[in-house]
């Protein structure tokens, strides 16, 4: 959450700008580096921080307690359940540097349209969802998903195409 007064104040300004656009960002949520092609409403206690850019299509519904980081495209009719982490990033795993120390490896995460992820998803960096996918609840999502395929577990695996 913004910190200062005077973050306090940009951050209510930018939620009323959006709002008249269309974007409804409920309280406790906040945004970083996040662009809209179009409607969408962010529930409470969603914290998503685009680095460089987070990019999210038209018909979008985030529920609550999400966490996204990193770069990230969403399509649009998009549905996301509640404590979902979409996370765009991690730490190199190299020996002789310290665990903390470690530099961060970034790769962007794709979301086509149409696509439904349940609740307490993780979605790792590198992965691409495509249109028409389901998630379901709890699953991580280490790979590619391929259109209209219903993935479940952890590792997500293909239960289901969609017909």
């Amino acid at each position: 959450m913004p910190k200062s007064l005077k973050e306090k104040i940009r951050f209510f300004l930018k939620k009323r700008i959006l709002r008249s656009a269309g974007v409804v960002v409920h309280h406790d949520a906040y945004l970083v580096n996040t662009t809209f092609q179009g409607k969408a409403v962010i529930e409470p206690y969603c914290r998503i921080l685009g680095e460089p850019n987070i990019q999210i299509g038209n018909n979008f519904y985030c529920n609550v307690g999400c966490h996204f980081m990193g770069e990230v495209i969403i399509g649009n009719d998009v549905m996301i359940g509640p404590k979902t982490v979409i996370w765009g990033r991690d730490h190199g795993v190299s020996l002789g540097i310290n665990m903390r120390e470690q530099p961060h490896k970034q790769l962007p995460i794709t979301i086509g349209n149409d696509v439904w992820i349940g609740a307490n998803v993780t979605i790792l960096k590198g992965v691409t969802i495509a249109s028409g996918a389901i998630v379901g609840a709890g699953s991580v999502v280490t790979k590619d998903i391929a259109e209209n395929s219903i993935v479940v577990g952890n590792p997500a695996r293909t239960v289901k195409q969609r017909k």
